[in-house]
């Protein structure tokens, strides 16, 4: 296959044909368009060898002509590159619909006429010059992020091997002080953001109703048949409206679904006005959430764009209320409250919803300091030119909302937190499943990490800003050291009781540093599980079920780093929805 490029000079015309009055009008429309007409040919080896000599631009394939495999033809064209334009005589026939499904940049009937065969030429050319510009952009942003993946890999390995060898040197030396002075930036960090969150997030300035922004509202869904129903109807029930009329649509891209999810949708669609329904297919399909986003966005009417994800439930007031926190100064966007609604199915549902709560808790934090926020992949709701400004979603990246956030912020763009009002979405109930979920978060932080520390750190932003990016972006990467601590505290603890005060591994920080390093963590989670008014013993409870499932963390580290180091390509891995009871 020949090698993509842009057309230089003037366009070179050649056809395949031997009817001799059609090639000399062909030969008059083409000269008086200002293209160069180079020739024709009508025997099969003649064809070929003459492309290869004259290199045309485009090609006219004339479907009359005896003796040619007008199939074979075609199909052997493709190894050029070149646009061809089938003209059809009087005659159809099975040949020729095949080759005009053989998707051709375009055709003409005879007699030609020459505005249709100019205005063919043109089209066919410009639609030609943007997919190689398509391809050549792809190809540069693949290469790009494969320089980005060998980044990753010796960074991950980097910090890997420093983490490892910290401990082992703490282990061998039975001395962990500079443990306690490493976690002291992060640990208070995490009580500043407890303190601030007492504090009642600041109101917001309600849109006038005839300023309401239309909202366009985006559901990726695959294979999505047991909560894709549930979740449009949700959403679609919302009481969004601007002087009476709904004020919102909703598009849901089936991304090549193999299940019943495209039966469902086509249902819903003779139903609900305010849904449209997008379809990729394969091998366009599967590959990332990013991509999809990117999709429904050159679709989408609305000034305010919003993500759900297909397993969501909202109440009617949500749009109502979320889109009032995007009226303000430079506010890009804003992340709602993500809650489970099966958060009582087992332990490791409940612990999630308490880790949501934990989040949303530091959010509340950080934007009652006046820090910027994050987006979440469910329940995120942003400018559509600040997403345009930003490059769009990152299809490459595994966590396309945190990329597409730190971009809104280094843009100079502010996220808001919305705790208001809440997401109730569907919490994995096995390990397998919840595993491979939170390393691609891991993954996706590490990303973000490695390939846009430079920009953070020389971005013209405030460095408090800066500071607060990193601190959220770094939460993985202090993991194993944090709960390393927290090993070495419990140790020393039973030590220091059987063993009358001796400790196993010395922390000779100041006292206050050492406190600090052990309760930094609680303040936090006790806000967060108030919020949600639990009895005494179930505020106990969740609270000793949440220090022991933050274990897990240690696991997951080394799990992440060994996929971020074997992995040879980036993969989105979606989470399974198995739907219930909500």
């Amino acid at each position: 296959m020949t090698e993509l490029q842009l057309i230089e000079g003037k366009p070179k015309i050649f056809a395949i044909s031997s009817e001799e009055m059609m090639l000399s009008q062909i030969e008059d429309y083409v000269e008086n368009y200002d293209y160069e007409y180079v020739g024709s040919a009508s025997e099969k080896n003649e064809i070929f060898k003459k492309i290869d000599e004259l290199s045309p631009n485009l090609i006219f394939l004339d479907t009359e002509e005896e003796g040619l495999d007008l199939l074979e033809t075609a199909s052997d064209l493709e190894i050029f590159n070149v646009p061809v334009i089938i003209i059809v005589g009087a005659l159809f026939d099975d040949t020729i619909d095949k080759l005009l499904m053989s998707n051709p940049y375009n055709y003409l009937l005879k007699p030609l006429d020459e505005d249709e065969l100019q205005r063919a030429m043109a089209v066919s050319l410009k639609k030609h010059e943007q997919n190689i510009l398509s391809v050549q952009t792809a190809q540069s942003r693949i290469q790009e992020k494969n320089t980005e993946l060998l980044v990753e890999k010796s960074d991950s390995s980097f910090l890997l091997i420093l983490c490892i060898a910290l401990i082992i040197i703490a282990i061998l030396s039975r001395n962990a002080t500079w443990l306690q002075w490493v976690l002291l930036i992060p640990t208070l960090a995490m009580l500043v953001n407890a303190i601030a969150s007492l504090k009642k997030q600041k109101e917001v300035v309600e849109y006038e109703e005839d300023d309401l922004p239309f909202i366009s509202i985006f559901i990726p869904a695959h294979n999505e048949e047991n909560t894709i129903e549930s979740t449009v109807r949700s959403v679609c029930s919302s009481e969004y409206t601007k002087h009476g009329e709904s004020n919102f649509e909703v598009i849901v891209v089936n991304d090549g679904s193999t299940d019943t999810t495209r039966e469902i949708l086509s249902k819903l669609k003779e139903e609900i006005p305010e849904l449209r329904i997008v379809t990729r297919h394969p091998p366009r399909s599967g590959k990332g959430k990013g991509f999809v986003l990117n999709d429904a966005l050159t679709l989408s009417k609305g000034e305010i764009i919003g993500v759900f994800d297909a397993d969501t439930q909202i109440k009617t007031d949500f749009l109502m209320k979320i889109v009032q926190y995007l009226n303000g100064d430079k506010i890009e966007g804003v992340q709602s409250r993500v809650k489970m609604w099966n958060k009582n199915e087992n332990f490791l549902a409940r612990m999630q919803h308490v880790e949501f709560a934990s989040f949303g808790n530091t959010l509340i934090g950080k934007d009652n300091l006046d820090f910027t926020g994050f987006l979440g992949g469910n329940g995120q709701f942003v400018r559509k030119q600040a997403i345009i400004d930003s490059g769009r979603w990152d299809g490459f990246a595994v966590t396309e909302d945190l990329n597409l956030a730190i971009k809104i912020i280094l843009n100079g763009g502010k996220i808001r937190y919305c705790g208001e009002c809440a997401v109730y979405q569907e919490a994995v109930t096995t390990w397998k499943a919840f595993f491979r979920q939170r390393v691609r978060w891991a993954i996706g932080n590490f990303e973000t990490l490695f390939v846009y520390l430079p920009q953070i750190i020389r971005a013209k932003i405030p460095i408090s800003k800066k500071y607060n990016i990193l601190e959220h972006i770094s939460f993985y990467s202090f993991n194993l050291l944090i709960f390393f601590g927290f090993v070495i505290t419990i140790i020393n603890a039973i030590s220091w009781f059987i063993y009358n005060g001796a400790t196993v591994i010395r922390m000779e920080a100041p006292f206050i540093v050492g406190i600090l390093s052990m309760i930094a963590f609680f303040p936090g989670i006790l806000l967060a599980l108030s919020r949600d008014r639990p009895t005494a013993l179930e505020y106990v409870k969740d609270l000793v079920k949440y220090y022991i499932y933050c274990f897990h963390l240690i696991p997951l580290f080394f799990i992440t780093m060994i996929t971020m180091l074997t992995r040879k390509e980036r993969k989105w891995s979606k989470t399974e929805h198995k739907g219930g009871k909500q």
